[in-house]
């Protein structure tokens, strides 16, 4: 069977290049599943004979699903982020934390969680027995979860805290 004067499995194999090609040209990391969709298309059409609709609904179906099941973690893989499933006790995870200097950009206080900035992005935050102000530099200890666990760096006399101009 032939679609656009070429062999249908030609066709899905040049239609599969396309989408990963636009994948590596475009942000957002879903042409993939369609090129990967094409292609198994491509394959199946050499072995099976099979009808332009069966082709085109076995490539949008196939591809819909690639999408949906894969894509979160594929993406969070090529990011550098952990899955939503990573363990957060993998020693790599937390040494890109463990050691660094945060800003505190609501109080915490042991027993009250507050908000510390770390890689411009917000963490909750807790201490276990120093008082931490708003605006003061503080350490973070580890990892408990998704909370810092901070200690207060040693500073000036005002407490290190940043001054807004």
């Amino acid at each position: 069977m032939e679609i656009m004067g070429l062999e249908a499995s030609l066709f899905w194999f040049i239609l599969g290049v396309v989408f990963l090609v636009l994948e590596a040209l475009t942000p957002g990391f879903f042409l993939m599943f369609f090129g990967l969709g094409a292609w198994l298309v491509s394959a199946l059409t050499c072995f099976v004979p099979l009808g332009r609709n069966w082709q085109w609904l076995i490539f949008i179906g196939l591809s819909v699903a690639g999408l949906l099941i894969f894509r979160r973690r594929l993406k969070s893989v090529f990011r550098g982020r952990p899955a939503e499933d990573a363990p957060l006790d993998d020693p790599i995870f937390i040494n890109q934390y463990v050691g660094r200097e945060v800003v505190v950009l609501r109080d915490v206080v042991p027993g009250r969680p507050g908000l510390a900035e770390l890689n411009g992005s917000n963490w909750q935050a807790r201490t276990e027995n120093q008082n931490i102000a708003a605006g003061q530099r503080a350490r973070v200890l580890r990892l408990e979860g998704l909370t810092l666990v901070l200690e207060l760096l040693p500073g000036p006399p005002d407490g290190g805290r940043i001054k807004e101009t």
